[in-house]
């Protein structure tokens, strides 16, 4: 099954909340956001914990699937796949995504920008 994740700035205005985390698994119609107040790879990595909790709490929706996870950012790809992070800030956030790796066994791939269902804006 494939699940796609990213992330979306918001414009700026009269929120605090300058970003959005997104997740959307078409197979099932699943499509999420919800506004987060960081920035860069720590969006991404908000993302994907989110994704890989609602995986988590759903297993009657994801058990005997394989799941292969897109995103567009192809650092936090690196960083899960080689199960290192040279910005220490992020390294909680990798650990997280490992431990779900182990329990969960998902694959991540790279996929683009404008290609990355969880990146269109046609649910705001």
């Amino acid at each position: 099954m494939d699940l796609y994740f990213g992330s979306l700035q918001r414009q700026s205005g009269e929120s605090t909340l300058d970003a959005l985390v997104t997740f959307t698994i078409p197979d099932i119609g699943v499509r999420f956001k919800a506004p987060y107040k960081a920035e860069g790879t720590v969006v991404d990595y908000a993302s994907l914990l989110t994704l890989l909790e609602f995986v988590d709490i759903n297993p009657q929706l994801f058990s005997n699937r394989a799941l292969e996870l897109y995103s567009h950012n192809f650092e936090l790809i690196q960083q899960i796949n080689s199960c290192m992070v040279d910005d220490l800030q992020l390294q909680p956030y990798l650990q997280k995504a490992l431990e779900y790796r182990k329990k969960l066994k998902y694959s991540i791939n790279w996929i683009s920008r404008p290609d990355n269902p969880a990146q269109k804006t046609e649910f705001d």
